[in-house]
């Protein structure tokens, strides 16, 4: 069986953090056809690695870094892998690709971008320090890179990766030099990228920059402020006041609100949110296939949507959502049928109900504590008394590294990207995940056999049997897909939700 690292996911549930006061900096008169003004945004949290971007993948992180560095290749909204840094690629055989890089393109600091700097970035994740970084974990097949000239280096696994242009998507270039002076933790506090800003001053709770007039996605404003709001409510009310352009993850129930106040919205499905099963315990009644099947009958997904998300999100039917490679259009999902779910924990031999015992973390996402809260009503009709424990967010990271767990279940919410394949969540809900909570051999064959295979037809069909063997013998509970619901003020022009990529350059404050 095919076995694979998988780093601390990023996306898996946002950090949480006490609210912090902030304001953005005014947006000044400027030359006219110069670029002008202070872009503020307010996320729910900073990258947790500051300014390494190898300490994490996706949300919250994403919102900072893209403003900082770029990719071989970049992940569009609809799934595809379009050009970054690099302009085209070639799969020279299965283990081997080679790689056509941008050419005149600098770092902030004035270092060249090149084949070297792509090579010293795969060197540094071939180490034994960046191996075990979250990036390095993503990136577990990557055997080698050779320059072969400036601008073209050749990039070997070490087992066939028919998508690693995909993959490679979370591998953010740095400056070499820059690294190498600085080392990692020093690089965290001065990070140095392609990107259209340089950093000014880092903190826990903002980052300042200036725009990279240099770069090749030069911005079209003078700077930038991201400042991190932990809770929803003081994000809504710092973009309705003015204080920011751009406020990340509002509440659905203020979108209406927002919308006639003439605020722009974007939504865009993104988590789903489940509770993971730690089926590898043969002591608890989660053990039984039947006792989790009858669980997601039990839960009325299409309510919670309803009363908790304003309609927003969606019910999901697998472990990914629609635009997700691997997708399986024809999978009906788990009906709400409480009576089914009574006769199938009868069928288990527990008529007269059980109690389970789950964590979870809360305020990461719209109405997630209600939401856990409401599957715990559901079930309790069914005769499952579910005892919820709230735990910090490193408490519960320590312990889904290591399946460190004494219970049953365990909040556990994520998505496909930024890749949007779905071998990526089904890892994780598979033997092939390190310190495993869930193994189901066929799984992970099936897994293991869409790894490695090329023809895309064929690996999308090995993923949507994965999906439809997980409905048969389900990893999770799952409760409902989450919608990244975002705003901007009138003044702000050009922003659009790419795959969670904020295209900073693009982006105008009148």
């Amino acid at each position: 069986m095919l076995r694979r690292r998988l780093g601390a996911i990023g996306a898996a549930t946002a950090l949480l953090a006490v609210a912090a006061c902030g304001g953005g900096a005014d947006n000044g008169d400027t030359a006219e056809g110069a670029p002008g003004g202070t872009l503020r945004v307010a996320v729910p949290d900073l990258p947790p690695g500051q300014g390494n971007p190898f300490t994490a993948v996706g949300s919250p992180s994403v919102y900072t870094w893209a403003a900082i560095f770029d990719s071989l290749t970049v992940i569009t909204a609809e799934g595809e892998t379009d050009p970054a840094l690099a302009t085209e690629w070639e799969n020279v055989d299965e283990t081997t690709w080679r790689f056509t890089l941008r050419e005149d393109v600098t770092f902030s600091n004035g270092e060249s971008f090149d084949a070297e700097a792509v090579a010293a970035t795969v060197d540094y994740l071939l180490s034994e320090e960046g191996s075990t970084t979250v990036v390095g974990g993503e990136l577990s097949t990557l055997a080698s890179a050779e320059v072969e000239d400036e601008h073209s280096v050749v990039i070997t696994t070490d087992e066939p990766d028919p998508i690693l242009p995909t993959r490679i998507s979370v591998m953010p270039i740095v400056a070499p030099q820059a690294w190498e002076e600085l080392g990692p933790e020093g690089f965290a506090t001065e990070p140095v990228g392609t990107g259209p800003f340089s950093v000014d001053s880092l903190t826990q709770n903002e980052v300042n920059l200036s725009a990279y007039e240099d770069s090749w996605r030069a911005p079209e404003v003078d700077s930038l402020s991201i400042t991190r709001l932990a809770e929803v409510t003081p994000r809504t009310q710092a973009l309705q006041s003015g204080q920011v352009d751009l406020a990340i993850r509002v509440a659905p129930d203020q979108i209406a609100s927002l919308s006639d106040a003439g605020f722009q919205i974007e939504t865009a499905p993104a988590q789903i949110m489940s509770l993971a099963f730690r089926q590898v315990d043969e002591d608890s009644p989660i053990a039984d296939p039947r006792v989790r099947i009858a669980l997601n009958h039990a839960v009325d997904r299409e309510a919670m949507v309803e009363s908790l998300l304003g309609g927003e999100g969606g019910v999901p039917t697998q472990g990914t959502s629609a635009t997700t490679f691997g997708h399986n259009p024809d999978l009906p999902g788990f009906e709400y049928d409480p009576d089914l779910a009574r006769e199938l924990l009868a069928e288990a031999g527990y008529e007269d109900g059980m109690e389970l015992t789950s964590q979870i973390v809360v305020g990461s996402f719209a109405a997630d504590s209600e939401i856990y809260q409401s599957a715990a009503a559901n079930l309790a009709e069914v005769g499952v008394d579910l005892h919820l424990e709230q735990v910090s967010f490193a408490e519960w990271l320590e312990r889904y590294q290591t399946d460190n767990w004494d219970l049953d279940m365990f909040g556990l919410s994520w998505n496909a990207a930024p890749i949007l394949d779905a071998s990526r969540p089904y890892t994780i809900f598979s033997c092939l995940k390190p310190s495993a909570f869930f193994c189901d051999e066929e799984v992970a064959d099936l897994i293991g056999q869409a790894d490695t295979e090329f023809d895309p037809a064929a690996r999308e069909g090995l993923l949507q049997e994965v999906a439809a063997r997980m409905q048969e013998n389900p990893p999770s509970l799952l409760l409902v897909e989450q919608a990244d619901i975002n705003a901007t003020s009138p003044q702000l022009q050009g922003y659009v939700d790419e795959n969670r990529l904020i295209r900073y350059e693009d982006i105008t404050v009148q």
